[in-house]
Parts: structure tokens; C-alpha cells; sequence
């Protein structure tokens, strides 16, 4: 029961990657996983909680994701900011992006939800990560991890929800930008 409940809602946030959240229906989340609507009414109540569940199973599997590329690394604190940045590369794209407005739109508690537990995981991450960098001497000192933990989140998200925006001036640039001024405003030398 429970993996096919997994399967739904992996199922489901493909659809509203592809179609987007307001465009697909019950009918064609049930066509796609091959079960009736009945079945999938067994496992939600209706699309709003489908929505959610399927936002907290990605929210899951984006920070298991994340915490197994952090672990890979065989670097130091640098390298690992390094692999979280090309973390965000691969799943802070334009689609979900575009997911992501619709649900703040269409259903803003939702959205507000995914948004604190991204938060409180890129957070927990950053200073995780500053705390090794101190450790290990590549970052000054006299940091104050939280506040630091907090300006990099909200670095990233200015970065990737438009918040700050240029046409000259490609994502990918800016990201690699930000990236080096973080380095350079923490590390030692």
C-alpha cells in the first residue's frame, strides 16, 4: 500500500512538471499510475491532498538527495559548498520554478510549507557546512554561523526566484557569482 502510494505521488509531481499543477486532473493522475480513481481516493482525499503529500515526499527525497552529495564529496567545506551549488543547479530549475509560482498561487499554504522546510534544510546544510570550514580553519572564525546560514539562504533564493533579475546576465553566471562571493566574505584566505 504504502509503495504504491510512493508511486501516485512521484507519479503526480511528474504531471505537474509537465502540465502544471492547475492543468492536471484526479482522472489523468489515476490513467498515469494504471489505477482507478477509487484506488487513488484511497490514498488521498482529494488534489489538495495529493498536493501536499506529494510536496512532502519531494521535500524528503530533495534533502536525502542533497545530504548523499554533500557526503560524497572527499574535499573540504569549500568543496562541499561547491557540490550544494551544483545541487541547486539541477533542482532549482525553470520547471519547478514555474511549479512552484503555480502552488503559491493555487494553493499558498502548500507552497508556504515546501518553503519553510527548504528553508530550514538549505539552513541546516550552511551551517553544518560553516562549521566545518571553521573547523577545519578555511573559514574566519568570527562568524556568526546562523545569521551567515541565513544571508546564504537568502542569497540562493534571491538568485533562483527572480529576486534579483538582469537579461544580460545569465543564471548560471550569477549563480557561480554569488557562489565566489560567499567564499570570499567566510573563508580565511
Amino acid at each position: 500500500m504504502e509503495s504504491e502510494l510512493s508511486r501516485v505521488l512521484f507519479n503526480s509531481i511528474e504531471l505537474f512538471l509537465q502540465f502544471g499543477i492547475k492543468s492536471v486532473n484526479m482522472d489523468q493522475i489515476a490513467s498515469r499510475c494504471g489505477i482507478s480513481k477509487k484506488t487513488l481516493y484511497k490514498h488521498v482525499k482529494n488534489k489538495e491532498d495529493l498536493l501536499e503529500k506529494a510536496f512532502e515526499q519531494a521535500v524528503v527525497f530533495m534533502k536525502a538527495e542533497l545530504e548523499e552529495a554533500i557526503s560524497n564529496v572527499d574535499g573540504n567545506a569549500i568543496d562541499q559548498l561547491f557540490a550544494m551549488e551544483r545541487f541547486a543547479e539541477v533542482h532549482m530549475r525553470d520547471d519547478k520554478d514555474r511549479m512552484l509560482h503555480q502552488l503559491e498561487h493555487y494553493y499558498p499554504s502548500i507552497a508556504t510549507n515546501m518553503k519553510a522546510k527548504r528553508e530550514d534544510i538549505v539552513f541546516t546544510v550552511t551551517k553544518r557546512n560553516l562549521e566545518r570550514g571553521i573547523s577545519e580553519g578555511l573559514y574566519r572564525e568570527d562568524l556568526h554561523v546562523d545569521h551567515i546560514s541565513l544571508l546564504y539562504y537568502g542569497h540562493v533564493l534571491a538568485v533562483h526566484e527572480g529576486v534579483i533579475s538582469n537579461e544580460h546576465i545569465k543564471l548560471d553566471q550569477l549563480r557561480k557569482t554569488s557562489l565566489r562571493y560567499h567564499i570570499r566574505g567566510i573563508a580565511t584566505a
